[in-house]
């Protein structure tokens, strides 16, 4: 089935090219869900911003942290794994690759801002989680700037121009302002969609959400008939505001929401982040391991859930932890003198206007951030939305 990322063909069997060239590929889609995660990072980093103890001194070593340390430790963990002999030959152009893990790969991965070395390919997604993190006060004035239904639209369209010029920086970094966006007009989407919902709610969300895994999957619906380089350009757009939707039908559609909520989701979800990062090393290991990609299936699926729930004991929550911390250590006081010289009834520095007060006209994007709220992997996060893993 990998063939389908790497030009290659998934066979004449059905089922193989229904679950590549259909909406069904959205079962194991990859790319997709990184999307889908893209827009929620951006939408949870926006509310962050909202919350009125948020402080700019403290955001930036917590969430470097609260980043930093789980990849470092992922990078640690699969350089171990790459020691284990793997004498097998898999037949997957994703699991047949060479053994080991030079220094300079491991140089590049733990720093992750210049490229990844692609031994661990789940690093890439971390490399723009680091970056936008990193651009985050430019988004927030961005929106300060820019009505976000407006920032929402260059977003998914300096996206789709990004992809078809195959410039990654303009193909991915765009798709966390879509979050943006949507966080910024997230009251008058709510409004919206209870009007619609009193109406007929059930019809519309299915409607809804039939659209949104249309265009979630529009890549492998036309890659067929219009060949890859066509398809980069037009689909683009399509799937990241299907992911867009997809966020906010997390959040206002009733039984999507009960699912996400449900415990045993629930508990995936507290570990999904440290099972993204651990999973392919396994997963690579047992195919060298097992003859059939059924029982690298079996083996590595129960394998890897039980690793990441351990890593997720040993290093993502107490680097949770720790980014806390750090967080309500470095927070910014300013001078004693500097209360005396501020305006009556401001809550902001001197002479500004405060917190919630100071938003942008219909973008509902506070811009003097005061609080640090949780990170997009925060399990103990107090502002989280159903969307949240």
């Amino acid at each position: 089935m990998a063939a389908a990322y790497y030009g290659g063909s998934v066979g004449d069997d059905p089922l193989h090219v229904a679950l590549a060239y259909s909406p069904l590929h959205l079962l194991w889609g990859g790319a997709e869900a990184v999307v889908v995660f893209f827009v929620l990072s951006g939408f949870v980093l926006a509310r962050q911003v909202r919350s009125r103890s948020f402080d700019w001194f403290a955001y930036f070593p917590s969430r470097l942290l609260r980043l930093y340390l789980p990849v470092i430790a992922a990078v640690a963990f699969a350089y171990a794994i790459m020691l284990l002999p793997h004498d097998g030959a898999p037949d997957s152009p994703w699991l047949d690759r060479d053994a080991g893990y030079p220094f300079g790969a491991i140089l590049q991965d733990v720093t992750l801002l210049g490229g990844v070395s692609g031994v661990v390919s789940p690093l890439w997604t971390l490399r723009w989680e680091v970056i936008f993190s990193l651009l985050l006060p430019i988004a927030a004035y961005a929106a300060r700037l820019i009505p976000a239904w407006l920032l929402g639209a260059a977003c998914v369209v300096l996206s789709t121009v990004g992809a078809a010029r195959d410039v990654a920086a303009l193909q991915y970094l765009p798709i966390f302002g879509v979050g943006v966006a949507i966080e910024g007009e997230w009251d008058r989407i709510g409004r919206i969609v209870d009007r619609i919902s009193r109406r007929a709610g059930w019809l519309v969300w299915t409607a809804v959400l039939a659209v949104a895994t249309v265009l979630l999957s529009m890549h492998w619906l036309l890659v067929l008939p219009l060949g890859h380089a066509a398809t980069v350009m037009l689909a683009q757009g399509p799937i990241v505001v299907g992911a867009g939707i997809l966020v906010i039908a997390a959040v206002h559609c009733t039984p999507v929401r009960r699912l996400l909520t449900w415990r045993p989701i629930a508990l995936l979800g507290a570990i999904s982040f440290s099972l993204y990062l651990i999973h392919e090393p396994l997963v690579i290991l047992m195919a060298n391991v097992t003859d059939a990609a059924r029982w690298t299936v079996l083996a590595a699926v129960p394998l890897a859930l039980a690793t990441a729930w351990v890593f997720w004991l040993v290093v993502e929550r107490p680097a949770h932890h720790l980014a806390r911390t750090v967080r309500a250590r470095a927070v910014w006081h300013p001078p004693a003198d500097a209360g005396a010289r501020q305006q009556p009834g401001s809550d902001g520095a001197p002479g500004e206007p405060g917190p919630v007060r100071d938003r942008a006209p219909g973008t509902g994007f506070a811009t003097t951030p005061d609080t640090m709220g949780p990170s997009v992997h925060d399990g103990a996060a107090r502002e989280r939305t159903p969307a949240h893993r």
